[in-house]
């Protein structure tokens, strides 16, 4: 029989167990006495600090489990459990932990002891467990805990790229005396006279120190860098009374560098408008500048040294509006997060009429846009490195602005494959900027001069299955191939062990069968910071190596872009070993 009352008090020595109202708290408490009696020497330490507060967290809604992983999820830094613990803390479960603190019936480790006091207002918070030294001409040199690692971005380097603000790169790790120096971030990263690097410290137990911004000091004689503006993230939207709504359309990731400058000039009344990024190098809410739809902007950028009089432009954006592309075919909705409240796109049209194809059909050509179906570049950049011929004869241009794309639909009754012909025009979605919104081609970006074959072939598909936003929540790599091919696709776990893993894609890659992989889902069993690979996404996979004993998967980020460190050139092309590859990824896909 099992009885959930509080328990009694108890005795241990001289000391008594604390009273405890939360029934909860009590049986907790009281296995931890159970555990003290065996075992003498216990000590309660971080662990069963995160328990304690996990049975008192419930009082607010969420259940001990909840909390629990909250507090233990990856990247939490020490400062910020706290803060999480405090909410919602009643008087009641205050005395409780006060009771904990003040019985020495179970001693408490000295970090679990300072951490309960934060949480009660006894003790101030512990400061950042970071500090930065010197200077860094020889690389970034400081102090924090011993054997911690080292983690941290370039801020000023990173806008352009796909990059969020906390995707951090190990740059180096703590001694035993918690020093660290020479710690420095290379290849794209790598750091200049005056960049803004975030910086923290990751411990032994998975937490980390509160984020520190650091102003890099080099061996170069001046800062050279201008703040980097990534264009094709900045959305403009005609609102009322002659305004136009600015916003960063990819919310989670960087404009510029934190604190740039970013002048608008229109084009058509040539009034000039700063504005200044915050801390996260986003526009601050609720930005606008005077203007209508179909109005150009010039947009300078300065970081508070260089081009401080905004001389030099670092491009155009435009409102949509305006004017019309006259579309020869109705196109497919847009997903539904780039559509407004009354449901109106806020994208323009633009037409592109640049070739097919340029120099055939590559994996390198197909690159992932502004919309969450992964799985179908991964699948055709798959195809295209195994079979470009099949591509080239799924798309044919009609001679009048209009394309016909001809996918497979089986009939699983009898096994057959019929022709589905799909007709699309050039008029693509697009950024601001003038480049594509959805997939583009890593050719260019110019309407004249884009190699259409993906965007067109995206945009079809789309088309067939009745929106952007049908095909933009997820999918399967293994349909696109059914789609493509009429044949039948398979798919193996990589818990099946490694025999099985490399068997089906070495023997599906030498029979030039396309290959993907999935990784497991965010929040999932696998962390993935500082591994240069992201949760839930799809990759194609384009080929295997091995050296001596040592094998290799060779994988394509379909954002043509972004990888694991040391990888050579940052184009999304990257190996592991198998091991590796089987506990990042989660299955593996590939034509029958």
């Amino acid at each position: 029989m099992c009885d959930n009352s509080a328990p009694s008090p108890k005795f241990a020595g001289s000391s008594a167990m604390p009273t405890i109202s939360d029934s909860k708290l009590a049986t907790l408490y009281a296995s931890f006495e159970r555990q003290q009696r065996s075992n003498p020497s216990l000590k309660l330490g971080d662990a069963q600090a995160m328990q304690i507060l996990a049975e008192i967290g419930d009082r607010s809604g969420w259940t001990a489990s909840k909390t629990l992983a909250e507090l233990n999820k990856p990247g939490v830094s020490r400062e910020a459990k706290i803060e999480l613990a405090k909410k919602g803390l009643t008087s009641n479960e205050k005395k409780d932990l006060e009771a904990i603190l003040d019985s020495r019936t179970v001693p408490l480790e000295p970090s679990a002891k300072s951490f309960l006091e934060a949480v009660v207002g006894r003790t101030a918070a512990p400061v950042n467990g970071l500090q930065i030294s010197g200077d860094q001409i020889n690389g970034l040199t400081g102090k924090t805990k011993a054997g911690a690692s080292i983690e941290a971005i370039n801020l000023s380097a990173s806008p352009t790229g796909r990059y969020h603000t906390d995707d951090t790169f190990t740059i180096g790790k703590a001694d035993a005396q918690g020093n660290f120096t020479g710690a420095k971030l290379t290849g794209d990263m790598t750091m200049r006279e005056g960049d803004i690097i975030r910086m923290r410290a990751r411990y032994a137990d998975g937490t980390t120190s509160d984020w520190i911004d650091v102003k890099a000091n080099t061996a170069e004689t001046k800062d050279s860098r201008n703040a980097e503006v990534a264009l094709f993230r900045i959305g403009l939207k005609a609102g009322a009374n002659g305004t136009i709504d600015v916003e960063n359309i990819n919310a989670s990731r960087q404009i510029s560098e934190p604190g740039a400058k970013l002048q608008f000039t229109n084009a058509r009344t040539g009034e000039k408008q700063v504005v200044t990024l915050d801390k996260e190098g986003s526009f601050p809410a609720g930005v606008k500048l005077k203007g209508q739809a179909g109005d150009s902007f010039s947009i300078a950028s300065s970081d508070g040294v260089n081009n401080t009089d905004f001389r030099t432009a670092v491009g155009n954006v435009a409102v949509p509006g305006g004017g019309s592309t006259g579309d020869l075919i109705k196109d497919p909705a847009l997903h539904k997060d780039e559509l407004n409240a009354d449901g109106t796109p806020k994208f323009g049209k633009k037409t592109f009429t640049g070739p097919l194809f340029v120099d055939g059909v590559k994996a390198s050509d197909a690159q992932q846009g502004q919309i969450g179906d992964c799985y179908f570049p991964a699948a055709v950049a798959a195809m295209a490195h195994m079979d470009p011929e099949l591509i080239q004869k799924m798309i044919k241009a009609n001679g009048d602005g209009t394309y016909t794309v001809t996918f497979k639909d089986r009939d699983w009754a009898t096994g057959r494959a019929k022709d589905v012909n799909i007709k699309v025009d050039g008029d693509l979605y697009a950024r601001s900027y003038g480049g594509p919104l959805y997939g583009s081609s890593s050719n260019s970006g110019d309407t004249a001069k884009m190699e259409l074959w993906f965007p067109l072939l995206e945009k079809a598909y789309a088309q067939w299955k009745g929106s952007y936003d049908a095909i933009g929540n997820g999918g399967h790599a293994g349909d696109v191939f059914e789609e493509f091919t009429g044949g039948t696709s398979r798919s193996v776990d990589t818990s099946a062990g490694d025999d099985r893993v490399w068997n089906a894609i070495t023997r599906a890659i030498d029979a030039k069968k396309p290959v993907a992989a999935g990784t497991h889902e965010d929040g999932g069993p696998v962390n993935y910071t500082n591994t240069g690979v992201y949760g839930d996404h799809a990759y194609s996979v384009l080929g295997y190596e091995t050296q001596g004993s040592e094998k290799y998967v060779i994988l394509r980020n379909p954002w043509g872009e972004s990888e694991p460190a040391g990888n050579g050139a940052n184009d999304g092309v990257f190996k592991l070993k198998l091991g590796e590859f089987r506990k990042l990824y989660d299955n593996v896909m590939y034509l029958n």
